[in-house]
């Protein structure tokens, strides 16, 4: 009897760990992925709207982040030997995010040049205001340029957190034994 209610008690635990990991599964693997894509689309409008501001501490700070995923991707692919498909995985998220590594340091470079060859004045004034319309078209090139361009990492890195996401949770449960509780 008490057998018998250990192994009911068993099953149960067990099925609540699995729905529990199904649920940090989805919310770590999906959910997560999609909220870091909703805070670059935020960093994107902030570019756009700040044309005339320095913007560039944005640019430089998801420079950092995705050159770093770019070097652990490439890492990761180096030290892969059990399965060339994987391997190959890591190398194209790698390749995903030094392509947006390089937009994000070319847009800082365009910002940052903009605004120290005086294209773009950064002050408190009303410059929209009393700015001559041809002025203002062409110090808004080089902002519009900025968001483009970040808007283009941002896809670019996406690409390669879902290819590098999806790769690692497979890895993950490589060896089915490693988490086993029971």
């Amino acid at each position: 009897m008490i057998k018998k209610f250990a192994n009911i008690i068993a099953r149960l635990t067990r099925m609540t760990f699995e729905a529990l990991s199904t649920g940090v599964y989805f919310i770590f693997s999906k959910l997560v992925i999609l909220l870091v894509f909703l805070v670059g689309l935020y960093f994107t409008y902030q570019l756009f709207k700040g044309l005339f501001r320095d913007t560039t501490a944005i640019t430089n700070v998801a420079f950092g982040i995705i050159v770093t995923l770019s070097a652990l991707s490439f890492s990761c692919s180096k030290a892969i030997n059990d399965s060339p498909e994987d391997k190959d995985k890591f190398t194209f998220a790698g390749e995903r995010f030094l392509h947006s590594a390089v937009l994000l340091i070319t847009a800082s470079i365009l910002k940052y040049g903009s605004i120290e060859l005086g294209i773009v004045k950064i002050s408190n004034t009303h410059f929209l205001e009393v700015a001559h319309w041809g002025v203002l078209i062409l110090s808004s090139i080089p902002g519009l340029l900025v968001g483009i361009l970040f808007f283009w990492g941002l896809n670019s890195a996406h690409g390669g957190m879902v290819i590098l996401n999806k790769l690692l949770w497979k890895r993950h449960h490589r060896f089915a034994d490693w988490d086993d509780f029971f």
